[in-house]
């Protein structure tokens, strides 16, 4: 299964990287850190599935 750290990034198609940001610079308070894919040479970041999925299971409870 392709994942977000599989594919380049869509601004300027660089690898991307895998980071842990603090929940909060995501807008999610109290969730501690969260992984992401970030670009390296522009700073884009996307927000892997898994990601979405816990952050959607904290919102749901």
């Amino acid at each position: 299964m392709t994942t977000e750290f599989d594919l380049g990034c869509a601004t300027c198609g660089s690898a991307l990287t895998e980071r842990t940001v603090a929940a909060e610079s995501l807008g999610v308070p109290g969730e501690g850190s969260l992984p992401v894919a970030e670009c390296p040479q522009c700073g884009d970041r996307y927000v892997p599935e898994q990601t979405l999925d816990r952050v959607g299971k904290r919102k749901r409870t």
